[in-house]
Formats: structure tokens, C-alpha cells, sequence
């Protein structure tokens, strides 16, 4: 499975389990996301398009595709000092597993504590900047968490 097409993996699971009832667009949140301008950087993902802003299920794309390029990220330096302190030290395999099929294996047994808290934290940020309310950003962290293996 390429990149592109894992990243798209996690994006719908995280759309399919918030905002289940906007899956039929996801072609088009996934489109307007990899073709980001540069007046809609927000948080550390691209920032929804205007016409998207405050959307559960285009924001739920945004965060798949911020966890998936941060993990992509740490996983290309395995031995740097920054991916020591977010991935255990038996992630290989696992974290192979994962980049492969995100939506069907858990990230739990990949990062360290500091990790998850990192990556909720970026979930966070661009569910504040996609102008999500405080329930959709609920659910959208929480999502976040049963990816994380954080919760079921």
C-alpha cells in the first residue's frame, strides 16, 4: 500500500467513526486537503477550505492525514534522539504494520506516552483551527484515543 493511499486509510476511519453520515464526501474533503493554498496553513495540518470550515468530517480528514504524516515523520528516523522518545523500542514491525493498514492496526504499542500526548496534541490544535465546536472536538479527540489504543 502506498503512502498516499495509508494516509487515505486513517483519514476515512477517523471520517467513518465521527461524522459516519459525510463518508459520501470524503473523496472531496481528501482532494481539497492534498491541495492545500498557502493562506490555509492552521495548526499542523493544512486548515480546512473556507467553505469546509467548522465540518466534523473534513476536519476528521485533515487530523488522518496530520497523524499519519507526523508518524511517517518519526518512523524515517528510528535511531534520531526525537523518534527515541516518541516510538518503544520494539515499534519496527509494528510501526511497519501500521504505516501499511493505519485504520486496522493500533498505534498503542508503537508510541510512548510522550508520543500520544504529542499526537493528541496535534489533534487538538487542528480541531481548534478547523473551527470545530467543543462536542466535535470531543469526538474527534476521542477517535483520536481509539486509534491510539487509548480507549475502545
Amino acid at each position: 500500500m502506498s503512502d498516499q493511499t495509508a494516509r487515505q486509510e486513517l483519514s476515512r476511519a477517523l471520517l467513518r467513526d465521527v461524522a459516519p453520515d459525510e463518508g459520501e464526501f470524503f473523496d472531496v474533503y481528501d482532494a481539497a486537503a492534498a491541495n492545500p493554498t498557502d493562506d490555509r496553513l492552521a495548526g499542523t495540518g493544512f486548515g480546512p477550505p473556507p467553505e469546509f470550515a467548522g465540518l466534523l468530517g473534513m476536519a476528521a480528514v485533515l487530523v488522518g492525514q496530520s497523524i499519519f504524516d507526523k508518524v511517517l515523520e518519526w518512523s524515517a528516523d528510528l535511531a534520531g534522539e526525537v523518534a527515541k522518545k516518541v516510538l518503544t523500542d520494539a515499534a519496527a514491525e509494528q510501526l511497519k504494520r501500521w504505516l501499511r493498514a493505519p485504520a486496522k492496526e493500533s498505534l498503542g504499542a508503537v508510541l510512548t506516552g510522550a508520543g500520544k500526548v504529542e499526537i493528541l496534541a496535534i489533534v487538538e490544535r487542528d480541531a481548534r483551527a478547523a473551527g470545530l465546536s467543543k462536542d466535535d472536538q470531543a469526538k474527534l479527540l476521542a477517535a483520536a484515543a481509539r486509534q491510539l489504543g487509548l480507549t475502545r
